[in-house]
């Protein structure tokens, strides 16, 4: 009998429990028993390369060193996996370094190399997001009281000081400091990739902070009015300097790495638009299928193929959402490549496990 099936028979009991009622509604609790075949084998593989043993996830594409969103990416697969030791190894690890500021976020860059360890003390809003979405679903899946007490303390901390008003619309910056207006030169600056729909949804039923900034409603209207270009895609980082949306000066006007992101968060939420995901599905339907590519904005061109499984895996949750098109082999069947494509593979996985089993 094959690892990866015994690692599925291990979890299967976990991961088609009954949810409790704070989640009844979530999606987590629609897996299906194929789905949670390919997510289980996939965690294990994806844990073996880049989980440390102390649990501090390894970011191979970036010098390897860990950050706030690689742990809250890690700790979120270990829940859907039902993998509680190396969820309590993540959680410990990310506490114990990153946990260091005082506003009750984390800092987001940790290096192996660097004396101290920490190189930027500086929070990103989604990694913290990321971490407070998983300790939330742990808390549902083990029933540890804890573990949802932590997540409200992060949300609420984000409410505090990684939310801005912005001409009435409360908008999640990128960090508490540096992306506001004044701190860039056509700032306010944001990401558009870090608006991490179903996890909104979810914190805010615990955060009334959170909810009261209805980042959802901002976000959708975000997406709505930065189309930019021929391919109507957003850049990764815009500017809410002046009344509508523009790609941010100090940064490439491009669909890059960063957003990327923007159409996994999109499809896997319970209320994604189908009008906002269609910019990304005709983007790519002329492409091969599942071949995705950064784009320069003011020309439409293509710069650089983005050919990792990984990246296609999220053209693939986006075909399936926009029209039912099932995945194709190469996302059924993960095999690791690098963090971050690996990251975004086992995130479209766990998207479709919850959302679209069917396409799977």
């Amino acid at each position: 009998m094959s690892a990866l099936l015994l690692a599925a028979m291990a979890g299967m009991a976990t991961l088609t429990g009954a949810a409790s009622p704070a989640l009844a509604a979530a999606p987590q609790a629609a897996l299906t028993v194929e789905p949670q075949d390919y997510l289980i084998g996939a965690w294990e593989l994806y844990r073996s390369r880049f989980v440390s043993p102390e649990g501090r996830v390894v970011d191979d594409d970036n010098g390897s060193i860990s950050h706030s969103e690689g742990q809250g990416y890690g700790m979120l697969l270990a829940v859907a996996a039902g993998d509680r030791a190396n969820f309590d190894k993540l959680w410990s690890w990310t506490q114990q370094e990153l946990f260091i500021r005082e506003d009750g976020l984390a800092a987001w860059r940790w290096d192996p190399a660097a004396s101290p360890h920490i190189t930027d003390r500086n929070n990103a809003s989604d990694g913290d997001m990321l971490v407070a979405w998983a300790l939330l679903r742990a808390a549902e899946r083990w029933n540890v009281p804890e573990f949802r007490k932590r997540a409200r303390t992060i949300s609420d901390a984000l409410a505090a000081h990684s939310v801005s008003d912005v001409r009435g619309r409360k908008m999640l910056m990128p960090a508490a400091e540096g992306f506001a207006k004044g701190e860039q030169p056509d700032g306010p600056v944001v990401n558009a990739s870090y608006w991490i729909f179903p996890a909104i949804a979810e914190l805010a039923t615990i955060s009334p902070a959170l909810a009261k900034a209805k980042l959802g409603e901002s976000g959708t209207w975000l997406l709505r009015k930065a189309r930019f270009g021929p391919a109507k895609l957003p850049s990764d980082w815009v500017s809410l300097g002046a009344s509508d949306p523009a790609p941010a000066r100090s940064f490439p006007a491009s669909f890059g790495y960063n957003a990327v992101r923007v159409p996994l968060y999109l499809a896997w939420s319970q209320d994604a638009d189908p009008a906002l995901l269609k910019s990304y599905a005709d983007s790519w339907s002329a492409q091969a299928p599942g071949a995705l590519g950064t784009v320069d904005l003011p020309t439409g061109a293509t710069l650089e193929p983005m050919t990792a499984p990984g990246y296609g895996a999220i053209a693939d949750l986006v075909a399936c959402a926009s029209g039912e098109r099932p995945a194709r082999a190469e996302t059924r069947n993960f095999v690791p490549t690098t963090y971050y494509p690996s990251t975004l593979h086992l995130l479209s996985l766990l998207a479709f496990a919850e959302r679209y089993p069917r396409c799977l």
